[in-house]
This record gives structure tokens, sequence and C-alpha cells, in this order.
């Protein structure tokens, strides 16, 4: 596993339990295994995970608070409740 997967991963193990859900424990089995399951990919795939793995640690960033970082701006990338035609 090269250094940016491992470090995201540390990430959001950090970060996840911090998390204020009540299914913080499943996600992060979730992610546990999640990791464990691509630890082999490749290329476009590798990117792919990548990218899903850093919006993940900006969601979380947003909702927990990490000392010295007082900065409680939430932000949307997309429409959580899209309307339906």
């Amino acid at each position: 596993m090269s250094a940016q997967p491992l470090r995201l991963y540390k990430s959001l193990l950090r970060l996840i339990p911090n998390y204020p859900s009540s299914n913080a424990p499943k996600l992060l089995v979730s992610v546990r295994e999640e990791f464990r399951l691509n630890k082999g990919l490749e290329g476009q795939e590798l990117k792919k995970a990548i990218g899903e793995a850093e919006e993940g640690v900006k969601h979380l960033r947003q909702y927990v608070f990490e000392e010295g970082s007082p900065n409680w701006q939430v932000t949307s990338t997309q429409n959580p409740m899209p309307k339906k035609d």
C-alpha cells in the first residue's frame, strides 16, 4: 500500500470514533473491510478509490472537531435530497 492510501486510512480511523452518529462503530468496521478488500487495486480503480476516501475524510472533518482547527463551516458538493421528476 502506498503512502497516500495509508494516510487516508489513518485519517479515517482517527476521525470516525469522534463522528457524531450512532453508526460510527459500523462505519469503522466498513472502512476497515473496504480498505482490506481494495489493497490490491491499481490504475484508475485505485484513483477512484482514493478519491472516494478523500471525500469521506473531507465529509468527516466537517462534523468532527479536531484540535487546533475550530472550523465549523459545512459545505455540500451535491444536493443530498434531489428532486424526483
